[in-house]
């Protein structure tokens, strides 16, 4: 399905200052969550309510300018009878995607259906999604989350009442043709007692996943937190119910989750431990065998005063992870703030401790959503009551721990028109910034959704790129020398290209890759290298020098590293 009926005002809706329509249709349109199509656009699903009387799911896809592809106000992914609602989304590898929901179609309990859409916006299962789950009693106490399987389908996990009053952790595969692979309605995860809930999910890297949640077997009001791994074939890898990451006392909850890499995960959690009133931010990573591997219950990343919460995760390519949260230590709002942990466990100690600010401004930052920027850092987006109602704003944190000074100091704002935007939801570009989509009140009478892209080097893509050279310019590092490892390496584009940059040592030996034939947009671009190999080692003292590559083009630059 091309751009079709309605082309001529699709066509109109490129990036421009506060974002781009995605769906302005009756009614209202909220919740979106996003992926890249990987291709430098980005595929967007939602919940609709264009019909007057029940929600439905819709999608839609937007290129690299901003251009929605399919047909206008998006392609209806399920339109059945009841709500569906609170949709999921992951790359299908082919350019598509396959998203997966909540389903009240049968009036009686929800359940859990899937859909797949291609590149071009045609569906490709039944009409009206896959049942991945009709079992009695409700799949709905949160959304289900999904991870690609590898192979052109996905695993979905969710929240499962069919065992009466609590819920527990179900599972199910889909092929890339629509076929559940599983178990009937799902293959159970854990059914210890009480609560389990808010299941997160990563691939193994094997055709199967590994789950985290919340688990209040312990107590009704105490929860821990655990994970299970699941194989290719639907047969649980761990301890019956799962393995605990952390059975601190009090609460932990809404777990986010990461792979390693290496067959395992990096799970993030706020903690309170400390008290039942100060919430902090601990992580755990669990090897692909089912042990966990750092300091019992969790290394702390931020133990500062007051709340931290909402966490959210994302790797850094080296067997670690970047790690964002809502931040309550200034006494009276909530601020944006980051942390690397490293595949050892320990925090990065290039990176400030208790945290890195990503957004300190006036009044509260709610709701961060992270996306790696495929060097060692992330750009985080999050919406943001500086300016009376929410906007939506994003900062770009470096690899070694710094704010990209080519940002706005408390972030990029993303939009700023009239009344309320929230909920941003993000997506790689590809090129080392990010999509972020949002549901947009602007219109003062029902939510729409819109959508905005930053670049790399901290621009909206609706602002002109006045800083483009006449040609390519690699810059002299900055400090030069470094003392403690932390270097950023400036380039130029005059026009998008692909860029390869690495450290290398002085006999020409690559020590490390910072990026690797990446698309990179016109204008000033930043990299950080935080004075590590390939590795995650620490490199001696010594003369190094910085490789950027455009086409067949290199340029060096002397960089010296002490300690």
């Amino acid at each position: 399905m091309g751009l079709g009926a309605g082309s001529a005002r699709l066509s109109q809706a490129q990036w421009r200052v506060d974002g781009a329509p995605v769906c302005t249709a009756a009614y209202g349109q909220d919740y979106p969550t996003i992926v890249s199509d990987g291709a430098g656009g980005a595929i967007i699903t939602w919940e609709d309510y264009r019909s007057g009387t029940n929600l439905d799911i819709y999608a839609q896809r937007v290129d690299a300018v901003g251009v929605p592809q399919w047909a206008a106000d998006g392609v209806a992914l399920c339109t059945d009878a009841g709500d569906q609602s609170y949709p999921r989304i992951v790359s299908d590898g082919a350019g598509g995607a396959i998203v997966a929901w909540q389903d009240h179609r049968n009036g009686t309990n929800w359940g859990v259906y899937a859909q797949r859409v291609d590149a071009a916006g045609a569906l490709q299962w039944t009409a009206d999604g896959v049942a991945l789950c009709t079992d009695a009693g409700n799949q709905q106490y949160f959304y289900p989350t999904l991870v690609s399987d590898g192979a052109g389908g996905a695993i979905v996990t969710w929240d499962d009442y069919r065992g009466g009053t609590y819920p527990d952790i179900y599972a199910q595969r889909v092929d890339a043709a629509g076929a559940p692979q599983w178990t009937a309605n799902g293959v159970p995860l854990c059914t210890a007692p009480y609560d389990q809930g808010l299941p997160t999910i990563a691939s193994d890297g094997l055709g199967g996943a590994i789950v985290a949640w919340y688990d209040g077997r312990s107590s009704v009001t105490s929860w821990d937190t655990y994970a299970q791994r699941v194989n290719a074939a639907g047969v649980v890898q761990w301890a019956a119910d799962g393995v605990p990451l952390c059975t601190a006392p009090n609460r932990q909850g809404y777990p986010t989750i990461v792979s390693d890499g290496a067959g395992g995960a990096i799970v993030a959690w706020p903690d309170n431990r400390s008290g039942p009133t100060n919430s902090n931010i601990f992580a755990q990573r669990v090897s692909a065998a089912g042990a966990p591997q750092w300091t019992a219950n969790g290394v702390p990343l931020c133990t500062a005063a007051f709340n931290q919460s909402h966490s959210t995760i994302t790797l850094d390519g080296l067997g670690g992870a970047v790690v964002t949260w809502m931040d309550g230590r200034g006494g009276t709002y909530a601020d944006i703030y980051a942390q690397h942990v490293l595949a050892s466990g320990a925090v990065d100690p290039a990176w400030t401790p208790n945290g890195v600010a990503l957004c300190t401004a006036a009044d509260d930052q709610f709701y961060p959503q992270i996306v790696t920027d495929g060097v060692g850092g992330a750009i985080v987006t999050w919406y943001d009551y500086r300016v009376l109602d929410s906007h939506i704003y994003a900062q770009h944190v470096l690899a070694y721990g710094v704010v990209d000074p080519a940002w706005t100091v408390n972030g990029v704002p993303l939009s700023t028109a009239g009344s309320y935007q929230d909920f941003p939801m993000i997506a790689s570009d590809d090129a080392g910034g990010a999509i972020v989509a949002w549901g947009d009140y602007r219109s003062g009478t029902n939510y729409d959704i819109y959508a905005q892209r930053v670049y790399g080097a901290g621009a909206v893509a609706a602002v002109p790129r006045g800083d483009a050279p006449a040609h390519f310019q690699l810059f002299a590092p900055s400090p030069n020398p470094t003392r403690d490892g932390r270097l950023s390496i400036r380039f130029s584009l005059p026009t998008s290209g692909r860029v390869t940059a690495q450290v290398l040592d002085l006999a020409g030996h690559r020590v490390r890759a910072l990026a690797t034939e990446r698309e990179f947009s016109p204008g000033l671009h930043v990299l950080g290298w935080d004075g590590r190999n390939d590795a995650g080692v620490s490199l001696p003292s010594g003369v190094y020098f910085v490789e950027v590559r455009v086409g067949r083009h290199p340029e060096a630059r002397q960089a010296i590293l002490l300690h």
